[in-house]
């Protein structure tokens, strides 16, 4: 069958289809096009002969300046069986047909496949990808490369609790009894949120997002998306941002914590609190988010990242990277050196 393009009339039927596919992720929903607004959103679908839909791919689309041209970024890849390569190239053509339109100077991917699929990079590279940042063992991709799971298996709350390292489970019951609260909140909680990254960023060396940023993700992933915040003597002294998607993955997806009031363990309880959610949801995985592929070298400085996201039980998966389709390469070759000038200015 034809490729359909994703419109309004039948918008409803493709999200419940990334709902329910095991590869379809809340990255590539509508509802976070409206949270990356700046980039334009677009989804094509295709359909089996019975008329069901078999794979998707939905692509957020950057307009760059003067040249006039656009970049194609298709986050985490298609929803679709990844084995089905016949859905791929037909999902694949309908994109090239769709980045043809907006002058899209190169198609970018990080599919969500595991790197023990050769298979699928080799089919990759065959179609005209380029491997970007190959051996990568850091964050120098869009998306990371490596990240830390959890796999529920239907666990109930004790058995959940069990899996973690004994003096994880007494750190989250001591943060209790210390007095730390942990509570679901809205938008209003986020001057705290913002104060408290802004500090997280200054000790850990990172660059943090704005309020606006923060507010657009509950906003438009509506029960999708919590705020957790941890208080102390009334005071919040942590916090972070989960986004669910159905049964497929609970994802911590951003996290602060006050320099102060460490020793109470209220980043123990957040954990707790937002695991016990996609236990509540059903949730096939907890995603813990991004670690380097080196971090368990103690020498390595996100040692610690990994260290303390091992200790909840999990295990380190490995996607088989980034990948550029070039479709115009004078200006693939112009943007990419704007942007490294632009990063060894910064």
């Amino acid at each position: 069958m034809p490729i359909e393009r994703v419109n309004k009339s039948n918008l409803a039927e493709y999200e419940a289809f990334i709902k329910s596919h095991p590869k379809g992720l809340f990255q590539q929903s509508s509802k976070w096009a409206k949270v990356k607004s700046a980039w334009k959103w677009e989804a094509i679908m295709l359909r089996d002969e019975s008329g069901k839909i078999k794979g998707s791919a939905a692509a957020l689309i950057r307009f760059i300046p003067v040249i006039k041209y656009s970049l194609f970024y298709v986050c985490r890849g298609f929803a679709a069986d990844e084995n089905d390569f016949e859905t791929f190239d037909a999902l694949f053509k309908g994109l090239l047909e769709l980045a043809k339109e907006y002058k899209a100077y190169c198609i970018k991917i990080d599919p969500e496949i595991t790197a023990d699929n050769k298979e699928y990079k080799n089919h990759l590279l065959e179609k005209g990808f380029k491997e970007l940042n190959p051996g990568c063992m850091d964050f120098e991709n869009v998306q990371p490369r490596f990240v830390y799971c959890f796999d529920y298996n239907g666990m109930n709350e004790e058995e959940l609790m069990l899996t973690f390292k004994p003096d994880y489970r007494t750190r989250i019951r001591k943060a209790a009894k210390k007095g730390v609260q942990i509570k679901i909140q809205g938008v209003d909680a986020l001057d705290d949120f913002v104060r408290i990254m802004d500090e997280t960023g200054t000790r850990d060396g990172f660059s943090t997002r704005p309020k606006w940023y923060f507010e657009k993700i509950l906003n438009c992933m509506g029960e999708d998306a919590r705020l957790y915040m941890a208080y102390y003597d009334g005071q919040a002294i942590a916090g972070t941002i989960a986004v669910k998607w159905e049964k497929n993955v609970m994802k911590y997806q951003y996290g602060a914590s006050s320099n102060s009031h460490r020793n109470v363990y209220p980043n123990y309880a957040l954990q707790w609190e937002m695991m016990k959610w996609g236990m509540e949801c059903e949730c096939a995985v907890y995603d813990f988010g991004g670690i380097s592929g080196d971090c368990q070298n103690p020498d390595n400085p996100h040692y610690g990242l990994w260290r303390f996201k091992h200790g909840f039980g999990g295990y380190m998966k490995e996607f088989i990277g980034e990948f550029d389709y070039v479709i115009n390469s004078p200006v693939y070759k112009i943007y990419n050196i704007a942007m490294d000038l632009k990063k060894k200015i910064k």
